[in-house]
């Protein structure tokens, strides 16, 4: 973690550490800490004196907290778990030390990171809120936030509450466009594997630009009003860029959001997963076979790719992937699917 807030590790350190924080999203709290810790120190730093004096009285610290420990005998943790809060505390410090002790050698991205079958909040610098969905990546510059220079890039799914500051816009970057606002609450989706990139605006105004036209040469800005969605098709973006004539192809569309099928008008659909409801309007089973693999950690193979276009509507809470599925077929005359637990993969034919 150090050495990649430092920008000293090599390419095969940044895949391990990206694979760990996939595998173990909990760690991705320490790193943040590891990363905002190396924006303490001020240009110019400190001495080697004041260097070795934090050391000293960090580690002093750390047997002062050991001999309180040790003095309350009916409270103590279990040896191994004493022992690794222990070493935890030590390795942070020792990797603090060892951030103040490296050359700045450029930036640097803070990036937060979901698995499949899960979600996490988060709190930005700025004080914004982010939920993010299944198998998302965040990324950030701690640094640039405290300048006022607020800006993510978003692969995934994302629920924002951006706080609210005219003075600075907060902007989110995504493959296909840039969503900018001043503070408001919405909801993004732009999954690479996904033929759309969506929008959804709950409250407030945003603003999202992208690309289109012949060659992609036209800078296209639309304004979104509260309970809009855009709709970007990446497909027909791909393919109005790579086209030499000025005909227009049709690349976006404005919706307005739908609600839910409990008929609750303050909880819209495009945000049912952040109170763990999977819901499904008018989709193809190709694209709801992506958000179920998000959902549920599974792969889906189609044995016949014919049911890739069969289309489903239907809802969901926390039922087993087995359910689903079993609901699915209900919906669909022939389908039939097995689950290979072994290999962790639904095949449908």
């Amino acid at each position: 973690m150090t050495r990649k807030v430092a920008g000293e590790a090599s390419l095969e350190e940044l895949a391990e550490l990206d694979e760990l924080l996939l595998q173990y999203p909990e760690l991705q709290y320490t790193y943040t800490i590891v990363a905002d810790i190396r924006e303490v120190k001020e240009t110019g730093g400190f001495s080697a004196a004041e260097e070795q004096q934090l050391l000293k009285d960090g580690l002093a610290n750390i047997e002062r907290l050991m001999a309180i420990a040790d003095e309350r005998p009916v409270k103590r943790l279990f040896p191994w778990k004493m022992s690794a809060g222990i070493a935890a505390c030590i390795a942070v410090l020792v990797a603090v030390y060892g951030i103040w002790k490296m050359p700045r050698q450029g930036s640097y991205g803070n990036e937060i990171v979901t698995k499949n079958g899960s979600k996490t909040a988060v709190v930005l610098p700025d004080g914004t809120n982010v939920v993010l969905n299944a198998c998302s990546r965040l990324k950030y510059d701690v640094n640039k936030f405290l300048n006022g220079n607020r800006e993510v890039v978003l692969t995934g799914e994302a629920y924002f509450d951006v706080k609210h500051d005219p003075q600075h816009p907060f902007i989110i970057q995504t493959d296909h466009a840039s969503i900018k606002v001043l503070g408001t609450v919405f909801n993004v989706k732009a999954y690479a594997e996904d033929a759309t990139v969506e929008t959804s605006l709950l409250s407030g105004k945003v603003e999202v630009s992208f690309r289109e036209g012949a060659a992609g040469k036209v800078n296209k800005v639309v304004v979104l009003e509260p309970e809009q969605k855009l709709i970007l098709d990446k497909q027909h973006m791909n393919a109005a860029a790579q086209s030499s004539r000025n005909d227009t192809i049709r690349t976006f569309a404005i919706t307005p959001l739908k609600v839910n099928n409990q008929g609750d008008s303050s909880k819209q659909q495009e945000t049912a997963w952040m109170n763990d409801r999977f819901e499904f309007d008018n989709v193809t089973l190709e694209q709801l076979s992506h958000d179920l693999e998000r959902w549920y950690n599974v792969t889906i193979r189609f044995k016949n790719d014919k049911y890739k276009y069969e289309v489903f509507t239907g809802a969901f809470r926390k039922q087993r992937i087995e359910q689903v599925l079993q609901a699915l077929q209900l919906m669909s005359a022939d389908m039939h699917y097995e689950v290979n637990s072994k290999e962790n993969v639904i095949y449908i034919w």
